[in-house]
Parts: structure tokens; C-alpha cells; sequence
């Protein structure tokens, strides 16, 4: 299983939730660090525009690795935290 970890990159940090750590731990690294990169981009990109989160919740899809994620971001602490994955139909 992938090493929890909190990241510092930038100015913000990412946090995952135990629901979807739990899922972090069934998937395979490759999928683990396609998942990282798109974190690390919506860290940035929500660190710079906060209102792109509806009441502080936001979804991203990740059709190729059959995943929807769910975060919140929390201006104050600058933290992306990610709730869930939700498996989807995956698209090539």
C-alpha cells in the first residue's frame, strides 16, 4: 500500500480522508501516481482561483483510470483535501 503522505509542494498542502485513503490502498502505483500529478495540479490551480470550488466541494473526473474525485479546498489552512473516488466506467 502507498505510503500516506502530506504534501508540501507550493503553497498549499493535500490531504487525503481516511474513506479515500482507504481506496488509494487498492489501487495500482501507476493509477497512485496519475492521481498524485492531478492533485498537484489542483492544488495549484485551486490555490489560485478558490471560487472554481462550489461551497468549498469540487469533482474531477479521471476517465482513463475510471476515477471521480471529490475535494474540498479550504482557503484559510490553503489545503486540498480529497474526500473520495468514486470508480467509473473507465474511458481509453
Amino acid at each position: 500500500m502507498p505510503q500516506l503522505r502530506h504534501h508540501n509542494q507550493g503553497p498549499y498542502r493535500v490531504h487525503y480522508a481516511p474513506q479515500a485513503w482507504r481506496e488509494v490502498g487498492r489501487m495500482s502505483a501507476e493509477t497512485f501516481l496519475a492521481l498524485q500529478e492531478v492533485l498537484e495540479g489542483l492544488g495549484e490551480a485551486t490555490g489560485r482561483d478558490p471560487a472554481a470550488t462550489t461551497n468549498g466541494l469540487a469533482r474531477h473526473a479521471l476517465p482513463q483510470h475510471g476515477l471521480e474525485l471529490e475535494y474540498t479546498w479550504d482557503e484559510r489552512s490553503r489545503t486540498l483535501t480529497l474526500l473520495s473516488l468514486v470508480r467509473v466506467p473507465r474511458k481509453p
